[in-house]
């Protein structure tokens, strides 16, 4: 059988029950343009299995004429935090799954709320997930607050501050959503508590460590830092860093960790001058050398008091770390929001690279979020999982945004 995409025809053959229809079925999708990180080729390309080939399978089910459509991987968010501590989580998985959105990281999340969140994740219409489970920091350091306040009824950052040496004493979500590590001692006693709660990657904080380390209202030192991380790596698990400073991204390159959860200086409130945010060139080669990912959370720029100064610095960034060719991705750590966010703060800097945000979207930040599957690529054996698009991205990034349809491992979605 053999299916053309006009509109009307669209409509007919997408209909309610598409999934249990499409599962397991093997198809030919012809004359699409098909991203291969640079730009767009023309090729045909054989679903079977939920994986990719070049090779037609012995039985074809139906064939798909894609009409010259724009084919690129499934995007992703590195820094999602808007489904785990959210009742309204059924919304927003919808809105990034109407994104094409397909991968997600959480960096810091309850156990509640992943229990919440697991159901509705990791299944043909809606995306897949790995879990930190609590952030790793010192004894009162950062962001035990953002669980201790909610924990005891107090929603309001603004009350945090009244209401702190209440809160430093509640404890409440530690072993939660938070661990305090400040020595070996803590680390040994409770890493096997850790670990049963089955985390896909690890969160720590590394702020001003250079100076504030083991700090209340900071994070790790630098010596359990080390630790933990060995620690971790010992137990197969990644290890994702949220820095404050360039020094402390350059530590936490020297200790081996896997990822940046943010780049220096991403809270900057456009004040003083930028010098301590400012990565080496030596720190920007090694992380190119070692592809280790780094998410960006531009948009927390938005709310700057001079939101001049921090744009232009963003923008800075954003070019200088692209031209050194980092493993750049994208994250929105956003309690309300998808990835849409972080994008359009992308493109509202002005002179954005579409070619390059493309593959940040598609090809890094989703291989930073599972860097052990074929995903992100067009490539035989990989996941079958593509947006097909009306209209190319390159000429406009947020195009990528809108699409005809979409297949998740070789399941055809609306």
């Amino acid at each position: 059988m053999k299916l053309i995409l006009p509109s009307f025809l669209f409509l007919c053959f997408f209909c309610q029950n598409m999934v249990a229809q499409t599962a397991g079925k093997s198809y030919e999708f012809k004359n699409g343009q098909w991203y291969d990180g640079k730009g767009f080729v023309p090729a045909n390309w054989y679903t079977s299995n939920g994986l990719l080939s070049k090779k037609a399978p012995s039985k074809i089910d139906s064939v798909i004429d894609l009409q010259g459509r724009w084919i690129i991987p499934p995007m992703g968010d590195a820094h999602c935090s808007s489904i785990t501590e959210n009742q309204n989580a059924s919304n927003t998985i919808s809105l990034y799954m109407g994104e094409g959105v397909f991968y997600l990281q959480m960096l810091g999340n309850t156990q509640e709320g992943r229990s919440f969140a697991t159901p509705l994740l990791n299944k043909p219409t809606a995306p897949d997930a790995v879990f930190a489970n609590g952030v790793i920091t010192c004894t009162l350091g950062y962001p035990f607050l953002e669980f201790e306040g909610p924990a005891n009824k107090i929603n309001n950052p603004s009350v945090w501050v009244e209401k702190y040496a209440d809160l430093k004493t509640s404890h409440k979500m530690l072993g939660n959503g938070y661990w305090f590590f400040d020595n070996k001692e803590a680390l040994a006693a409770n890493w096997d508590k850790l670990k049963m709660q089955n985390p896909g990657v690890i969160s720590i904080q590394l702020l001003d460590v250079q100076n504030n380390g083991g700090k209340e209202g900071k994070g790790l030192s630098a010596e359990m830092a080390k630790l933990v991380i060995k620690k971790a790596h010992k137990s197969g698990l990644r290890v994702f860093a949220q820095v404050e400073t360039a020094d402390d991204l350059s530590l936490g390159l020297k200790l081996g960790v896997d990822g940046f959860a943010n780049i220096p200086g991403h809270n900057w409130d456009g004040s003083g001058d930028t010098k301590k945010f400012e990565v080496s060139d030596a720190d920007l080669a090694l992380l190119a050398k070692k592809k280790t990912p780094l998410v960006l959370l531009l948009s927390h720029g938005q709310s700057a008091p001079n939101r001049a100064a921090v744009q232009e610095f963003h923008k800075k960034t954003l070019k200088r770390l692209l031209d050194a060719n980092i493993m750049v991705a994208m994250g929105s750590d956003d309690g309300q929001r998808t990835l849409r966010t972080e994008l359009n703060y992308w493109f509202g800097l002005g002179g954005l690279d579409d070619a390059r945000t493309l593959k940040v979207l598609c090809e890094n930040t989703p291989h930073a979020i599972f860097p052990n599957r074929k995903i992100g690529k067009f490539e035989n054996g990989y996941e079958a999982s593509f947006l097909v698009l009306n209209d190319n991205p390159l000429s406009n990034v947020l195009k990528s945004r809108i699409q005809v349809f979409k297949v998740k491992n070789g399941v055809l979605l609306k």
